[in-house]
């Protein structure tokens, strides 16, 4: 994961908040569809890479059963410190959590029969290694799966936030945004997986519904205030802030109802066994 998006360095609030503001409104919609797609079974010994507060772990747990077994990896040990707050839940999976880089996974060749990273590849600085890791961890006939999000633009609300955010605080941490969208290509993550040895790869696009709590000015801190752009954001002062909800709550309103802020994110979903 490159330093930018590093959470074991970031503002020490930011995973609280993207616990509480992002998983529910993005990530546990996502896990479900992930899960889904990956057919998630009974007695699965599971690692999950890049497990953040543990949204896709838990889902992994609970379909498998308490005949399984859920590893939780991030490289964050903040994200990690949440995650272990959720109390175990009875007839699921136990859940360990580790600190580790996904291009040394520290566990045995054919450890896994079922390897997921949701939201996480892009990050990587050395791909190629990450998925080798995830290939050797897998038993023979494991299962893999990798979500990352398509196009920005094709994300209503967060490529208004990104834009807002480059106008008026700058492009540094409107990158930091920018950011989880750098594997959006289908045919570079076939080729990705294809190249480390991978068979029977498939890639679904799955048009994920996020629902945020709040207007603009919430959307603005909530998402900003739940990564590594939370420092940079609250360093930019009240005047620059208000200003990027100023420009994006015109962009938002065709997206609002309920008290919340709807859009898709869709995110491609790729599928492979070894």
């Amino acid at each position: 994961m490159s330093s930018a998006m590093d959470w074991a360095a970031n503002d020490p609030g930011a995973p609280a908040s993207y616990e509480r503001y992002l998983a529910p409104a993005m990530f546990v919609p996502l896990a479900e569809a992930v899960a889904d797609a990956v057919e998630v079974s009974p007695g699965e010994r599971a690692l999950d890479v890049a497990c953040g507060t543990g949204v896709l772990t838990r889902t992994i747990a609970s379909r498998s059963g308490s005949g399984g077994r859920v590893t939780g990896l991030d490289l964050g040990e903040g994200m990690l410190q949440r995650a272990r707050t959720w109390p175990p839940v009875e007839g699921d999976a136990p859940i360990d959590y580790v600190q580790g880089s996904a291009d040394g996974l520290p566990f045995d060749d054919g450890a896994f029969t079922l390897v997921t990273c949701q939201q996480g590849l892009q990050f990587f600085p050395d791909r190629d290694a990450a998925l080798r890791e995830f290939r050797r961890v897998l038993a023979p006939g494991g299962r893999l799966a990798i979500a990352c999000w398509t196009d920005l633009p094709d994300t209503a609300g967060w490529y208004a936030l990104t834009e807002a955010i480059d106008r008026h605080i700058g492009r540094d941490v409107a990158d930091i945004l920018r950011a989880p969208y750098g594997l959006s290509d289908p045919g570079e993550l076939r080729r990705l997986l294809e190249e480390a040895g991978y068979d029977d790869v498939v890639i679904e696009i799955e048009r994920v519904r996020a629902r945020f709590a709040g207007g603009p000015q919430q959307f603005a801190a909530g998402v900003a205030g739940s990564n590594p752009a939370a420092g940079p954001f609250a360093a930019a002062g009240d005047e620059r802030r208000a200003a990027v909800v100023t420009e994006l709550a015109p962009r938002l309103e065709h997206l609002r109802a309920d008290g919340h802020i709807t859009f898709e994110m869709p995110s491609l979903i790729a599928l492979a066994r070894v």
